[in-house]
């Protein structure tokens, strides 16, 4: 610091022994610098420079002079003091956390206890069950399969006869019947009929008369409307199997009979 001082002082000096030798008439006219404020307190007398070096002292803040006139001098005083203290921070802080923290736990935590256990082991042995007694095989309702299978036939539509009106057309009291199917046209244009059924033992010649008499009527009554109705009513069927009878009128009269024998004998 103080060859700094000594090196300013010097520069001074010889700035005013320049400025003495120029003439103080360049001085006077030669406006003072703005960054040399020293110029403002040197004498104008020419004469005597050497003691200008002991009695004008130069200020530190003179103004700044080339320093590369002085071979002593250091390097410009323009340079930073101090380097800066704090360094950039535009590093992240923090380190991104997308990664997952915990581990699925899908796995079962417990294995299975349902270990089969001892087989148990009965008390007491089961008893043969008694094998049921066979008992008659239910019988196949004849009536109603011989039934079945004409009315699968193609014929008019017919309507069932009840007990009464069974008594009034055929005069055939129903409790001499086991069972019984009868049935007649729904329509006054056909004479297709039938009737089929299981007979009580001793009853059969009551119900052949009751279908004799009701063939007759048939006979009557078409002869008169139909002559081609009257032609299937001729034709009729009576047929007989043990306690079974069939009494049919109809185009389809041996299919009729065909099927009654099928379930009868």
């Amino acid at each position: 610091m103080n060859r700094r001082l000594i090196a300013l002082a010097l520069a001074g000096t010889l700035t005013l022994s320049m400025l003495s030798a120029c003439g103080g008439g360049n001085n006077a006219q030669t406006s003072p610098s703005p960054s040399a404020p020293v110029t403002e307190s040197t004498t104008p007398a020419p004469e005597s420079s050497a003691p200008v070096e002991e009695t004008t002292p130069v200020p530190e803040s003179s103004a700044p002079v080339e320093e590369t006139e002085s071979p002593d001098q250091e390097e410009p005083s323009n340079e930073p003091s101090a380097q800066p203290t704090t360094k950039p921070t535009a590093k992240p802080t923090t380190q991104p956390t997308t990664k997952p923290t915990t581990k699925p736990t899908t796995k079962p935590t417990t294995k299975p206890t349902t270990k089969p256990t001892a087989t148990p082991t009965p008390t007491t042995k089961p008893t043969a069950t008694p094998a049921p007694t066979p008992t008659a095989k239910p019988q196949v309702d004849v009536v109603s399969s011989v039934w079945s299978g004409i009315s699968a036939l193609e014929l008019p539509s017919l309507i069932q006869l009840d007990d009464a009106l069974l008594s009034s057309f055929y005069g055939i009291n129903a409790s001499d019947l086991v069972s019984y199917k009868c049935a007649m046209p729904a329509m006054a244009v056909h004479a297709t009929e039938f009737f089929v059924a299981e007979v009580k033992s001793g009853k059969m010649d009551t119900v052949k008369a009751g279908i004799a008499k009701r063939q007759a009527d048939l006979v009557a009554q078409w002869s008169q409307y139909l002559p081609e109705q009257l032609e299937l009513v001729e034709n009729y069927k009576v047929v007989t199997s043990g306690n079974y009878i069939l009494f049919a009128i109809s185009d389809k009269v041996d299919q009729a009979v065909s099927i009654f024998n099928s379930y009868t004998k």
